[in-house]
């Protein structure tokens, strides 16, 4: 494999993992709220195997953004020295990137972040705090916040770091793009573990229907401020028609473009079809199942997406 298409796993499994980071402790805290009251909560989760659950994944998270993150940066090192792929570079050249570069600046910022972040959820976890649905704790609020910030702070490992127009504009778009996309496609993993766990307690889907709803209203108001950074992005980088339809990176931003909109359909035709169709009959697996597979289509196209924005990464845009 050649130091480009490493670099590129690298970046997309880093930003897999720091979306899931933040999606994770959001869908916990905000979506699941619906079936958590009163008796709901011992029958849709709470902290017995769902909640286990999504700990692991978080877990998982927490692991593929630490090694990932050691892999991009050691990959930068050896392309900005030189060195042959497999070879170790030198103290110097490790020094130069880290203390003399912003790319090695953000990363020490983002290690430190990761290791309280690791250290706050193994506290967390510990103390039976973490995850504790459908309360705000203090530990859950801060965890929340550090692997948003954690989230946001690619903004600046990106072309938008580097913009010449509007580089304010260009970086709070940005962010607010990573933010959402957290929510929305990134959500749709803690999504799908849920459905499946509400089809392994074997009866109607009364309560949990309340939790499809509020993540389908959630990710619809997500997915338009992601349309509305996503064009503003797009501008800034593209800057005319010719560079959308006659440069590479154009057309891997169409083609991104192609894979955000078979979700977005995906999605509306659960939100228009499948979801009022469980409303009026909690009972009927084959709606419940639909429902299921379209989502676990929309969780695969977003790892096809997330490929591509690896590969956008290192593509220079016409601007």
């Amino acid at each position: 494999m050649t130091i480009t298409t490493l670099l590129v796993l690298a970046r997309s499994v880093h930003f897999a993992g720091a979306l899931l980071l933040f999606a994770l402790p959001f869908f916990a805290g905000w979506t699941l709220r619906p079936a958590l009251a009163g008796k709901a909560a011992e029958t849709s989760g709470g902290c017995g195997r769902f909640g286990r659950a999504l700990m692991k994944w978080f877990w998982a998270a927490l692991f593929l953004e630490a090694l990932s993150g050691a892999a991009w940066f050691w990959l930068v090192t050896v392309q900005m020295s030189g060195a042959e792929l497999w070879n170790v570079p030198g103290s110097d050249d490790l020094g130069a990137v880290l203390w003399q570069t912003q790319f090695g600046q953000l990363w020490l910022d983002r290690a430190a972040a990761l290791a309280v972040l690791f250290a706050l959820t193994a506290f967390a976890q510990r103390g039976g705090f973490f995850f504790f649905f459908g309360k705000s704790s203090f530990w859950n609020v801060l965890i929340l916040a550090l692997s948003g910030t954690l989230l946001v702070s690619l903004a600046w490992a990106g072309h938008a770091a580097a913009g010449i127009y509007d580089h304010n504009a260009h970086l709070l778009a940005d962010m607010l793009h990573l933010l959402l996309g957290a929510v929305w496609p990134m959500g749709l993993l803690p999504f799908a573990l849920f459905l499946r766990h509400a089809d392994r307690t074997g009866r109607t889907l009364s309560r949990e229907l309340a939790v499809m709803q509020r993540f389908s209203q959630t990710s619809f108001a997500a997915v338009f401020i992601l349309v509305a950074t996503g064009l503003v992005n797009t501008w800034l980088m593209i800057g005319s028609w010719s560079g959308l339809f006659d440069t590479v990176y154009g057309r891997l931003l169409l083609a991104k473009v192609a894979a955000v909109g078979l979700m977005i359909g995906l999605g509306a035709y659960n939100r228009c079809i499948w979801l009022p169709g469980l409303a009026v009959a909690p009972e009927d697996a084959m709606r419940y199942l639909g429902l299921r597979r379209n989502v676990v289509a929309e969780a695969v196209l977003a790892g096809v997406v997330l490929l591509i924005v690896g590969i956008l990464g290192i593509t220079p845009p016409p601007s």
